[in-house]
């Protein structure tokens, strides 16, 4: 038993260190020429003609953030060349979060008409979150017997933690309507869930006494009622499997829809709105989940010569005993079903000259009942399909970004680069967040010169040709 709870507190240990989420705005101001975009709305058309993306070449998009420290301070030594704890600790919110996202794009093709276009995608994806109360950590850092803590009580309700990985096999088509005043898109998406883990909130609390006379060094735990699910990878983990099948990783299906629209209100003016991951995994395969109801257990300490004289069983024997006096109710293998996170783009661009576009987007999200916000400005260059350049302005978090990328067409060859936040590239020392999305495509024609031509043999008309009387 002790091995299972051993992986619950590394899950969570590994997801707590984890570089909160970052919307992918600057994607948005690329969506002419960069085919993985279209993954933000079905109903921005790219411009070019086809475009593959080859397995290890296409894309990675990664994105890690926290809210309360950064790369410098935890790498920083004080005069004596120690780590500054005081300075780390007093930095430290109420409330830390801290939030890691992997984006493989494994797959793409996309196929460009005149008036629509269609793409299929696979794409692998993995995300981590933890919300971390600074009281958490007070206990390694004050010690039991500190007076920091009111009535000896440290609350945990804020801690959370949520961490999954699935693959995404996708089909999408946009098409333009009503003449060419509205686009509207939608992508249907078959989804292999690989691992899942989760604790919606930790309802409990320690209580030490310090050197108390009655209670000695004694610490009492005091939970309220809460669970933990996991399912795939994390599920087998959990169960204590020796061998982690392919099935872990794969029979665990669900599905998704992504819907986007655009409207042109003027020669200048275009309206544009997306709503992404409306769906769901259902997870079946080494399911497990823990119910730790509400109780006290208390923990009396270890005799310090065992541990010296090399005594492990101690310890495993105090884990188990503990584990023991919970009372924990668990089940196995019972299917369970989650919802994707969905995200809502919404937006205006306005046309400033032939190669020059501004937008305004906002974006938001709901996670465990929280609503979380993003409002974004792009600038947009757009030199035909050869060059592509934005630059992005975000405030999410109340912390304001810099975000930038590019495409370049190189015959056939297109390479990209872009970030939402460009201090991670340029000084990711003192950044609080890392976000990079690079990658290659092989992308071939531009829709919009056969439309040209089009336009210019139109004006041969009867209407239009002089015919020299009146």
């Amino acid at each position: 038993m002790k091995n299972r709870y051993y992986f619950i507190f590394v899950i969570f240990i590994a997801i707590s260190t984890q570089l909160k989420g970052q919307s992918d705005m600057i994607g948005y101001g690329l969506t002419k020429t960069l085919p993985q975009a279209n993954s933000l709305n079905p109903a921005m058309l790219p411009d070019y003609k086809f475009s593959l993306g080859l397995p290890g070449l296409s894309g990675l998009h990664f994105n890690g953030g926290n809210n309360f420290t950064s790369l410098k301070l935890i790498t920083s030594k004080d005069a004596e060349g120690n780590m500054p704890v005081d300075e780390i600790f007093g930095g430290l919110r109420r409330n830390n979060r801290a939030t890691g996202s992997v984006n493989l794009n494994v797959f793409h093709l996309g196929i460009r008409g005149e008036q629509s276009y269609t793409a299929f995608s696979i794409n692998t994806r993995a995300f981590a979150r933890a919300s971390i109360p600074k009281s958490l950590l007070g206990l390694p850092y004050y010690g039991n017997a500190s007076s920091e803590f009111e009535d000896g009580i440290m609350d945990f309700k804020r801690f959370s933690v949520k961490s999954m990985a699935f693959t995404e096999v996708a089909l999408s088509h946009g098409r333009e309507i009503l003449g060419d005043k509205m686009t509207a898109g939608i992508r249907l998406k078959y989804l292999m869930g690989h691992a899942y883990a989760d604790m919606p909130g930790m309802d409990a609390s320690i209580r030490t006494y310090g050197n108390n006379e009655f209670r000695g060094d004694s610490i009492d735990f005091i939970s309220n009622g809460f669970n933990i699910r996991a399912g795939g990878v994390a599920g087998a983990l959990a169960n204590e499997e020796d061998d982690i099948t392919v099935g872990d990783a794969l029979n665990n299906s669900g599905f998704a829809i992504d819907l986007g629209a655009t409207y042109k209100f003027s020669r200048k003016i275009n309206f544009f709105a997306s709503i992404n991951d409306l769906g769901f995994i259902k997870w079946k395969n080494n399911t497990y989940n823990a119910y730790i109801p509400k109780t006290s257990v208390t923990f009396t300490g270890l005799d310090l010569i065992d541990l010296i004289n090399g005594d492990d069983n101690a310890l495993d024997d105090q884990i188990d005993s503990l584990v023991d006096d919970m009372e924990i109710v668990e089940t196995r293998n019972e299917s369970f079903t989650t919802s994707l996170t969905s995200k809502l783009y919404a937006g205006a661009s306005y046309q400033l000259t032939d190669r020059q576009t501004a937008s305004a987007i906002l974006y938001s999200e709901l996670y465990r009942g929280t609503l979380i916000p993003a409002l974004t400005a792009i600038y947009n260059f757009q030199y035909n399909t050869f060059f592509n350049f934005a630059l992005s302005g975000t405030l999410m978090n109340g912390r304001p970004n810099i975000g930038t990328g590019f495409t370049l067409n190189l015959i056939g060859l297109q390479i990209y680069l872009a970030t939402n936040d460009l201090l991670s590239l340029t000084n990711p020392v003192n950044g609080r967040m890392v976000d990079v999305r690079t990658g290659i495509n092989f992308t071939f024609g531009n829709i919009n010169k056969g439309k040209s031509r089009a336009k210019k043999n139109s004006k041969n008309t009867i209407d239009t040709i002089e015919l020299g009387i009146d």
